[in-house]
């Protein structure tokens, strides 16, 4: 229900109570107003009455009491006079101008017995008459009695009729106009401007475009509000676009800082790259020394000239490696085969592992399919996290790669995703530690040369690919680190 039609509502009940309240009370008022007036005349009349009648009864000029009543009956039919005289008849107006009741006549006649003054409405609710009883207030040695005035309340009856009436209908068309009165302006003050301020507010939700600003018109609260919300839409506009440019900041500096881990951790191989090269070309100096010697065995010349083409082949290999892994420009998402871009990062750090007596083991399905997937992210991803196992190892471990299918809960939806963990058997993580891991240069090994970029740029890594990573720990027993990284195969 809206607004305006609440609000209507409620007028419409307030003013149905008080205008009810009043209503009553005005018709009460009427009621008793016509009562005390009606009483008033009857009072007048029956007090009048009684004194002419004395007189004449005095004079005992009966004959003129009758023709008096019977003139009062043909000036007001509404009004019946009797006369009650003890130990006499009685004589009335006319005996058919009004059928009374015989509680009423019971009344009178026990009235007149006693001599007492009596008023009463006949019956006690709705009454239709009013019945006075007055005693001879100069009574004679011949006669006593009582004078009884019976009105028909039929006129003030019709009267209270059409005031009530009357008051309903003034009472109605008050509260009906009232009531669409407060609609007609509640639509034009309230509705309207709300409505105005409800698309602007979704024409703002649903486009990133500054909107077009309400025009304020007057000075109530609801101009202030639209005014407001006209101030904050041009703020919110401003921020946006600060936060825009922020944000090309902060991937720009993201970027840098994946370069720049990148090539530390280049740099702490090269020292292991120089070994693995250094090796294979005193292999091939020694060969070429000896092949230099042998002119005339042309098997001996053969098999030393293939052990320097394995050799070079192996230094080849080694560069191509460490040129596969350096800071490439181009960011483009293509189709990835994930087992072998893994396999290549574990290939380039088998020389280091073998280094330092650690054994790798990968464990993945016989087969993928094309992933959309950056081949980059993932290798840089899964770089970073070997190199810290390795770091973790100070001389003979373990170091397990399992990647396999799996599904996450995305957007109330499970969706299709990568699960990799990488597990050693290392030094661990200690427990106050743990909560800092992810946090940009937080490190505890200064010492061995750590910047304390590399969860950091995997953190960041994953969170640009809609994926996430659990780390689990125990000091002195080892770390796992689990991705789920979702995906989708290329059409």
């Amino acid at each position: 229900m809206s607004i305006i039609y609440k609000l209507t509502f409620s007028l419409f009940v307030l003013s149905l109570l008080v205008f009810g309240v009043y209503g009553t009370y005005q018709l009460q008022s009427e009621t008793q107003g016509l009562q005390d007036e009606v009483e008033q005349e009857t009072r007048l009349l029956a007090y009048s009455l009684l004194v002419s009648v004395e007189n004449a009864l005095r004079d005992h000029q009966t004959d003129d009491v009758e023709k008096l009543l019977q003139q009062l009956e043909r000036i007001e039919p509404s009004i019946d006079v009797r006369i009650y005289i003890q130990n006499s008849d009685v004589i009335r107006s006319d005996a058919e101008s009004l059928d009374w009741p015989e509680a009423v006549e019971e009344l009178l006649y026990q009235a007149a017995i006693a001599g007492a003054t009596q008023q009463i409405y006949f019956p006690e609710r709705n009454p239709e008459l009013i019945v006075l009883t007055l005693p001879f207030t100069v009574p004679t040695s011949a006669l006593r009695g009582n004078l009884a005035v019976v009105r028909s309340l039929q006129t003030m009856n019709e009267d209270l009729r059409i005031t009530k009436t009357y008051i309903i209908i003034s009472f109605i068309a008050l509260i009906l106009s009232t009531s669409l009165l407060c609609f007609l302006l509640g639509r034009f003050y309230i509705s309207r401007p709300l409505h105005k301020l409800g698309l602007a507010m979704r024409s703002f939700k649903n486009s990133q475009e500054a909107p077009v600003l309400i025009p304020v018109n007057g000075k109530d609260e609801l101009a202030e509000v639209i005014q407001e919300f006209n101030l904050m839409t041009t703020e919110l506009i401003s921020a946006y676009r600060q936060l825009e440019v922020e944000t090309q900041h902060r991937r720009q500096l993201q970027r840098a800082l994946q370069d720049a881990d990148k090539l530390i951790t280049l740099g702490h191989l090269s020292a292991g790259l120089a070994h693995e090269i250094g090796s294979p070309l005193q292999i091939i100096n020694g060969r070429a020394r000896v092949l230099a010697g042998c002119h005339e065995d042309k098997e001996e010349v053969r098999r030393i000239a293939n052990i320097l083409v394995d050799q070079t082949d192996r230094i080849t290999r080694i560069v191509q490696q460490l040129m596969e892994f350096t800071p490439r420009q181009s960011s483009e998402v293509m189709p990835c085969d994930v087992i072998a871009a893994i396999e290549e990062v574990i290939d380039m750090l088998g020389f280091e592992a073998r280094r330092q007596r650690v054994k790798m083991s990968y464990r993945h399905p016989d087969s993928l399919p094309l992933i959309t997937l950056p081949k980059d992210g993932i290798q840089q991803i899964v770089l970073n996290l070997l190199t810290n196992a390795l770091a973790a190892i100070t001389d003979f471990g373990e170091i397990s790669i399992e990647l396999s299918m799996d599904s996450i809960s995305y957007a109330q939806q499970m969706i299709p995703a990568l699960r990799l963990s990488i597990t050693d058997n290392g030094s661990g993580i200690a427990p106050e530690h743990h909560p800092l891991i992810f946090e940009p240069y937080f490190t505890t090994r200064k010492n061995q040369g750590g910047t304390g970029l590399g969860l950091a740029v995997v953190k960041s890594l994953l969170a640009d690919m809609s994926g996430h990573i659990i780390a689990e720990s125990l000091p002195e027993k080892g770390s796992r680190f689990v991705i789920h990284l979702p995906y989708k195969i290329p059409a």
